[in-house]
C-alpha cells in the first residue's frame, strides 16, 4: 500500500515536472518571437511615417502649384477680356484697322476660342455665342493644369492619410507585442502555477491578436 502511494506520488510529480518543463520552452518563444515582431513593427512604423511626410509635403507643392495657375489664369483671363472689348469697341466704332490691330493680338488659348467665335459669323448670326470666353470655346490651360494640380494634390494628401494610418497601425501592433513580452518575461516570477499559466496565456493571446493584425498591414522597404 505504501509502494502504491509512492508511485502514485512519483507519477503526479512527474507530470507536474513534465508541465513545468513545457513552460519555459513556450515563455522563451514567445519571448523572442515578440523581440523580432516589436523591431520590424518599429521599423516599419518610422518607414510609413516617412512616406506619409514626403507624401505630404508633395500634396502641398502640387496645391501651391494649383493655386498659382489659377492666380495667373485669373490674370490672364482679364487681360484677354479686355482686349476683346477693345476689338469689340473698335468694331462697334467702324474702325475696321483698330479691329484689326487688336485680332491677332490675342494670346493662344483666346486666339484659339476667338478664331472658333468668329467662325461662327457673330456679328450676322443671332443663334451665334455672345462672346469667345463660353466654356466650350474658351479653354486655357492654366486653368487645365490648375485642376489636374489639384486632383494630384487630393490623391497625395489621400496617399498620404493612409500611409499615416498604417504608420499608426504597426505602433499599435509594437504595443500589443510589449505587452506580449511583459507577460512572457513575468510569468515564470510568479510562485503560483496558475498565475504563471494566466499571465503565460495573456501573453500569447496578445502576440496571436497582433500577428492577425500584421497580416493585414502593408509592407514598406
Amino acid at each position: 500500500m505504501g509502494e502504491t502511494s509512492q508511485n502514485v506520488d512519483r507519477l503526479v510529480t512527474a507530470r507536474a515536472a513534465a508541465k513545468h518543463a513545457m513552460f519555459e520552452p513556450v515563455a522563451l518563444v514567445l519571448l523572442s518571437l515578440a523581440t523580432v515582431g516589436t523591431a520590424w513593427c518599429s521599423f516599419q512604423a518610422v518607414v510609413w511615417g516617412g512616406v506619409s511626410q514626403r507624401t505630404m509635403n508633395l500634396s502641398a507643392v502640387s496645391g501651391r502649384r494649383a493655386a498659382a495657375d489659377q492666380l495667373q489664369n485669373s490674370q490672364m483671363g482679364v487681360l484677354d477680356v479686355i482686349l476683346f472689348s477693345q476689338y469689340v469697341n473698335a468694331r462697334a466704332s467702324s474702325n475696321e484697322a483698330l479691329a484689326r490691330f487688336y485680332a491677332p493680338r490675342f494670346r493662344g488659348d483666346a486666339k484659339t476660342a476667338f478664331d472658333a467665335w468668329m467662325a461662327t459669323r457673330p456679328f450676322e448670326n443671332p443663334n451665334a455665342p455672345a462672346h469667345p470666353f463660353v466654356t466650350n470655346l474658351y479653354q486655357p490651360r492654366l486653368l487645365e493644369n490648375a485642376h489636374a494640380a489639384e486632383a494630384e494634390s487630393q490623391r497625395l494628401w489621400q496617399e498620404a492619410g493612409n500611409a499615416g494610418r498604417n504608420s499608426r497601425g504597426y505602433v499599435l501592433i509594437t504595443v500589443l507585442l510589449a505587452s506580449a513580452l511583459f507577460c512572457g518575461g513575468t510569468a515564470s516570477k510568479f510562485e503560483a502555477t496558475w498565475i504563471r499559466r494566466a499571465v503565460l496565456a495573456l501573453g500569447l493571446a496578445a502576440f496571436v491578436f497582433a500577428a492577425a493584425r500584421l497580416l493585414l498591414l502593408p509592407v514598406q522597404l
